[in-house]
C-alpha cells in the first residue's frame, strides 16, 4: 500500500510510524517519509490530514478512535471492528467529526471486477440466481496474529470478511443469513474456517467459504439461467496480472482475457476523491453493513 501510494500522486507520504524507531525507519526510507516511534506521535502531528491503519482489527478500537479524535482521515485494513457494537461506536464519533473511515477492500477498484460484476444486469447470463465465492489458503504459522483472538484473529474476520463484502456488493446490503458453520481452533480458540450461505429479498443466493488451511482459493461465480461466469485471483489480483474471465453457456465455454491493473494505486485515489468530494456516508453505512453481516454469521454459527 505504502508503495502504491508514492506512485498513485494524489497524496504524499509524510510519515511512518512502528513501536520500534528501527521497523519505522527501515519502512520509512524508500519512500522519503519521516520515521516515527509510536502511534500517538503520528496521530498528534498536525501537518497529518490522513492515515493508513493496518494494524490487526483487535487494536483498531483504540487507534482509529483515537485517530478520529485528532480529526484524522482513516483508510482502516479489513476488519475493521471486531463486532457490529465497536463499529458503530467509532463510525458514531467519525459522524460527528465528518471524517471518512474507509475499509481497505480494494479489490473492488480492479478494472476486472467492474467486468464481473456487469452480469449481474447485462442478461449475458440470463437471470443470476446464485453467486458462489471461496477465498483460502495454506496454514499460517501459529505465531502469526490472525490466530491471536486478543488482536482479532480467526478466519471469519480475515478471509472470511470478503466473502461478506463480495455477497454484499453483488446481491445488496440487506442479506439474511440462511446459515453458517466454523472449525474452531482448539490450541488457539479461533476459527479456522467456515461457510455460509445468504439470500436477499429478490431471492437470490449466495454460498461462500473461507479458511486459513485450504490450499490457495480465490474465485468468485455467477450462475444464471442461461450460463456461468468464474474469476480466479478475483481479490488479489497482482498489478501486472491479466485477469481470466471464464463464461460458460450452451454454446460453449470461452475466456476473456482482461487487462492488468492496479487495485492498490486505484484504492488511494478512491480515498482521496471520497475526501475531496465529502463522500463520507455511504463509507460509513458500507462499513456498518458489512460488520453487521459478520455478527449475523457468527450468530447463525452459534445457534
Amino acid at each position: 500500500m505504502i508503495p502504491a501510494l508514492v506512485q498513485s500522486g494524489v497524496a504524499q507520504c509524510v510519515a511512518v510510524a512502528s513501536r520500534s524507531h528501527e521497523k519505522a525507519a527501515e519502512t520509512a526510507a524508500p519512500f522519503g517519509a519521516e520515521a516515527v516511534c509510536g502511534y500517538e506521535r503520528l496521530i498528534e502531528r498536525a501537518d497529518i490530514d490522513a492515515i493508513y491503519v493496518p494494524l490487526p482489527t483487535g487494536l483498531h478500537a483504540e487507534w482509529c478512535t483515537r485517530a478520529l479524535e485528532a480529526g484524522k482521515h482513516l483508510l482502516v485494513e479489513k476488519t475493521f471492528a471486531s463486532n457490529a457494537a465497536e463499529a458503530a461506536a467509532m463510525l458514531a464519533l467519525a459522524r460527528r467529526q465528518n471524517l471518512l473511515v474507509m475499509e481497505n477492500f480494494q479489490f473492488q477498484t480492479h478494472s476486472q471486477w467492474s467486468r464481473f460484476r456487469s452480469f449481474m444486469d447485462s442478461g449475458e447470463i440470463g437471470h443470476v440466481h446464485l453467486v458462489r465465492s471461496t477465498f483460502g489458503f495454506p496454514p499460517l504459522p501459529r505465531e502469526n496474529f490472525r490466530w491471536n483472538a486478543a488482536l482479532g484473529g480467526g478466519a471469519l474476520l480475515d478471509t472470511g470478511a470478503y466473502m461478506a463484502k463480495v455477497s454484499q456488493l453483488l446481491l445488496g446490503p440487506d442479506l439474511e443469513v440462511r446459515g453458517a458453520s466454523a472449525i474452531m481452533d482448539a490450541a488457539t480458540g479461533v476459527d479456522s474456517h467456515g461457510e455460509a450461505q445468504f439470500r436477499n429479498a429478490r431471492g437470490q443466493v449466495a454460498q461462500v467459504a473461507w479458511g486459513f488451511d485450504y490450499f490457495y482459493q480465490c474465485r468468485a461465480e455467477l450462475l444464471g439461467t442461461k450460463g456461468k461466469v468464474s474469476l480466479g485471483r478475483v481479490f488479489t489480483a497482482p498489478p501486472d496480472f491479466a485477469p481470466v474471465l471464464c463464461i460458460e453457456t450452451p454454446e460453449g465455454v470461452r475466456n476473456e482475457t482482461l487487462p492488468a491493473d492496479n487495485h492498490y494505486i486505484n484504492m488511494w485515489r478512491r480515498f482521496a476523491g471520497a475526501i475531496a468530494n465529502g463522500d463520507h456516508a455511504a463509507h460509513w453505512d458500507a462499513i456498518e453493513s458489512q460488520a453487521r453481516l459478520l455478527d449475523a454469521i457468527r450468530a447463525a454459527v452459534r445457534a
